[in-house]
């Protein structure tokens, strides 16, 4: 909440923020591509692009809502059972929820990666996470933060389109 309203305050009248270490590009269908030092992702338009914080994660906002998607980025040596627990232990501090089980799957570039999500008392998956691990690269951690159930169709989408294009660099 403090960085959304952090970046809805930089942002006014502005257009909107851009960390100085990223990139910008229209692609010219309501969506950007933004590039950073370690990926590439889409995020809609119009929405403003957090600095680096010093444990390697990133927030992506619109102006005017309480959601939020983030990047994070780490060295991915842990098993999928260490990074599920460690992403847990601090999850829970944030916010009450109920974990789903961790499904391992692969990207479409056949990249081991790992799903899961945090739900409230009626099964609404109100944060999800998608995180890929790469031998090389290191662990590339994508997550949304849907604001509300009537929201939840757009953000899903939004959240689609962020996981189907990121990419290490």
């Amino acid at each position: 909440m403090l960085t959304s309203l952090i970046s809805l305050f930089v942002s006014f009248g502005q257009g909107p923020a851009i960390a100085p270490d990223s990139k910008m590009t229209d692609l010219k269908d309501g969506y950007v591509r933004v590039t950073t030092p370690q990926y590439t992702i889409e995020l809609p338009k119009g929405w403003s692009v957090g600095n680096l914080t010093p444990w390697g994660a990133r927030a992506f906002t619109p102006g005017g809502s309480e959601g939020e998607m983030g990047a994070m980025t780490g060295p991915g040596t842990q098993s999928w059972d260490q990074i599920y627990k460690i992403s847990l232990m601090f999850l829970q501090r944030e916010r009450r929820g109920k974990p789903t089980p961790y499904k391992l799957t692969k990207t479409k570039k056949g990249i081991e990666a790992c799903t899961f999500a945090m739900v409230d008392e009626t099964g609404f998956a109100f944060q999800r996470f998608f995180m890929v691990k790469d031998a090389k690269r290191g662990l590339l951690a994508l997550s949304v933060k849907v604001p509300s159930k009537s929201s939840d169709a757009e953000w899903t989408k939004h959240f689609d389109r962020f996981v189907t294009t990121a990419s290490f660099r």
